[in-house]
């Protein structure tokens, strides 16, 4: 069954998520104060893992991070971090 899952973020510079192989990411955004990521997913797949960088406004982006997925910001916008897949 094709659907949107949300998967909860944590506020660590790297981390890994646990969705399924084909998964397609909608956004990132902030729900109840903590950043989610949403995406299509095909629940009849099995799971992968993939790894996500939360980068804050002003810090250098490490060699190797991949695609952007979307910023969120926390504490009124004292916080802003942009995510990307490595």
């Amino acid at each position: 069954m094709v659907t949107v899952y949300k998967f909860p973020l944590e506020l660590v510079d790297l981390q890994t998520v646990e969705m399924p192989v084909g998964a397609v990411v909608l956004t990132v955004q902030v729900q109840y104060e903590a950043p989610a990521l949403w995406a299509r997913v095909d629940t009849d797949q099995p799971a992968e893992r993939r790894l996500i960088r939360l980068v804050g406004t002003g810090n250098p982006i490490p060699s190797g991070t991949g695609a952007y997925l979307g910023t969120v910001q926390l504490h009124g916008g004292r916080l802003v971090l942009h995510a990307f897949e490595v």
